[in-house]
């Protein structure tokens, strides 16, 4: 299983670990292992177009409903934005607080491009590696027309 997540300190790092020790998933650092991910998102911060879907995802975590969701966001296209409602929509689901919630507990940041979903009013919602980060990422992705509240 691989983890793309933006670790914002040491303390994060411990809960993150921590978590995964809990579910008895071990952690192993082997950068070797991940030679073409680092490829891709060299090329992706340096603003290249780049969509991961090259990557084969296996997902270790997640309720089906979460991987459902996973699924449908990986859909949406560099450089666009989709509504909570739009995905929870396109998977017949009239929970769009609940679709936010499985956007929440996404483990591949931007391989899953949480960041593109944004509230049906056009404000970002929300964003676990918080909302400076998601503003950067749609700006990287030429995104710029959004409220900045």
């Amino acid at each position: 299983m691989s983890l793309a997540h933006f670790i914002k300190d040491d303390t994060h790092l411990q809960r993150l670990t921590e978590s995964f020790k809990k579910k008895g998933i071990s952690l192993n650092l082997d950068e070797s292992r991940f030679i073409e991910e680092k490829k891709l998102f060299s090329r992706y911060f340096t603003g290249d177009k780049e969509d991961f879907s090259s990557l084969s995802l296996d997902f270790i975590s997640g309720t089906p409903f979460q991987k459902m969701v996973w699924l449908e966001a990986r859909k949406i296209h560099y450089g666009q934005t989709q509504t909570y409602k739009f995905l929870a929509e396109r998977l017949n689901h009239q929970g769009y607080r609940s679709v936010g919630q499985a956007i929440g507990q996404n483990p591949l940041l931007i391989v899953i491009p949480c960041h593109r979903v944004i509230s049906s009013d056009g404000t970002l919602g929300g964003f676990g590696a918080g909302l400076e980060v998601k503003k950067f990422l749609l700006s990287l992705e030429g995104i710029e027309n959004f409220p900045k509240s």
